[in-house]
């Protein structure tokens, strides 16, 4: 029995532990999560090294690397500026240029960063249209304006990409098949219909 200065007996009250109520540990989760944050550091550090030689040694295959990098980033900015499809917000603007900074690539002039950016966002297309040209034709263009410049010349139409008309198809599908909802029952048949005879005319073709 425990007494006090008092002679009194110390009545010891159990401790009481809060509870938490946490979810199970995902292994599986945690390792590909660990695995793509060391991925995209690498991505990031390789293309630091490329830009910090571009002085001494530029080639496609460097500015290649530094749009992976700075893709990274803009994606991060465009998650935290809220404004994915406007790349002129002012938050999306100012969190980029923050990014670039943080990492090493805060001297490279935006003219730059932008098209190094979409050199990577098209690296397959623009890679493909390279393969079409003389050797001593890929030797020369190395620099991301270069590249963009000549495959957007080459593979547009009327000023506009495939990719253009493909966004233009994709909305007025989405105008007309919202149109023939509007119409009367018999209507809708008939328009349907049109669309299943064009089809089999273009097959026939």
């Amino acid at each position: 029995m425990a007494l006090n200065d008092l002679g009194e007996e110390i009545i010891e009250r159990p401790i009481t532990l809060p509870r938490f109520n946490l979810p199970p540990l995902d292994l599986e989760t945690e390792i590909r999560e660990a695995a793509a944050k060391v991925a995209e550091r690498r991505i990031i550090r390789n293309g630091l090294d490329a830009w910090r030689a571009i002085g001494r040694a530029q080639s496609f295959e460097s500015w290649r690397a530094i749009g992976a990098a700075l893709s990274i980033g803009k994606i991060r900015a465009q998650r935290i500026a809220g404004e994915a499809d406007n790349w002129r917000d002012r938050n999306y603007i100012y969190e980029f240029g923050r990014w670039m900074r943080a990492h090493g690539f805060g001297d490279m002039p935006k003219s730059v960063r932008s098209v190094a950016v979409e050199l990577h966002e098209n690296i397959d297309a623009i890679t493909a249209w390279r393969t079409t040209l003389p050797e001593r034709q890929r030797c020369r263009l190395v620099h991301p304006l270069s590249n963009v410049r000549r495959w957007r010349a080459a593979t547009t139409y009327n000023g506009k990409s495939p990719a253009d008309y493909k966004m233009e198809a994709v909305a007025a599908w989405r105008k007309f098949v919202s149109c023939v909802a509007m119409l009367p029952a018999a209507d809708q048949a008939a328009m349907w219909s049109m669309v299943s005879q064009a089809r089999i005319t273009d097959a026939a073709a």
